[in-house]
């Protein structure tokens, strides 16, 4: 699987056009159109009618746009997924702590930290000294 290959495929259909797809994917047109041949040759399928007035979906090609739009859509979610991890913008803090502290410092202190990292969570891990001292 090469995503490359289907966002080129999407936007081709997009656009009608293997030159307007290759500048919004900062290809070449040559570039472009060896992905939809690669594709072709693949799946056993001719994707585009080519002609001089430009491109158009086969039938096939009809028929396989929509799953594709999807592939492309779910795999642009993971890249912004996957990058709100890096930035710390999501994930799971787990904090070890006594009970006293549970419900009289780290309330406030968590309201404070979810002001700038909304999408972190948080498990608290209730238990005594030696309980506490286990989990580190």
């Amino acid at each position: 699987m090469n995503i490359q290959k289907y966002m080129a495929f999407v936007k081709a259909a997009e656009f009608g056009s293997f030159t307007k797809a290759a500048e919004s994917l900062d290809y070449t047109q040559s570039g472009i159109s060896r992905m939809i041949n690669d594709l072709e040759t693949e799946w056993g399928v001719f994707l585009f009618e080519r002609g001089r007035a430009g491109i158009s979906l086969t039938s096939d090609g009809l028929k396989l746009l929509p799953q594709l739009k999807r592939i492309c859509n779910e795999y642009e979610i993971l890249m912004m997924q996957i990058e709100d991890l890096h930035d710390m913008q999501s994930g799971m803090i787990r904090i070890g702590t006594f009970s006293s502290v549970a419900s009289h410092w780290l309330p406030n202190i968590i309201r404070i930290f979810k002001k700038d990292y909304p999408k972190i969570d948080f498990e608290l891990l209730l238990g005594d000294y030696t309980e506490i001292e286990s989990w580190i």
